[in-house]
């Protein structure tokens, strides 16, 4: 799963849609669901890539639901 996410994240950069970004990474959180271990795990793996291509979590962002 995250190869997919990862080359989508990539697709963002080249079109320079960092919204695009956000949006993707905050599907995966929803689409996670009550497996609230799921999307760390994520995350962890991306983490070169999101560094790489200086992409903030909506977390770190602040835009976290309340």
């Amino acid at each position: 799963m995250p190869k997919i996410i990862d080359a989508a994240l990539w697709a963002c950069r080249r079109l320079n849609d960092f919204a695009s970004t956000v949006r993707i990474l905050e599907a995966v959180k929803d689409k996670a669901g009550p497996h609230k271990e799921i999307y760390p795990y994520v995350i962890q793996k991306l983490r070169p890539t999101l560094n790489e291509l200086g992409i903030s979590t909506p977390e770190e962002l602040g835009l976290e639901k309340v």
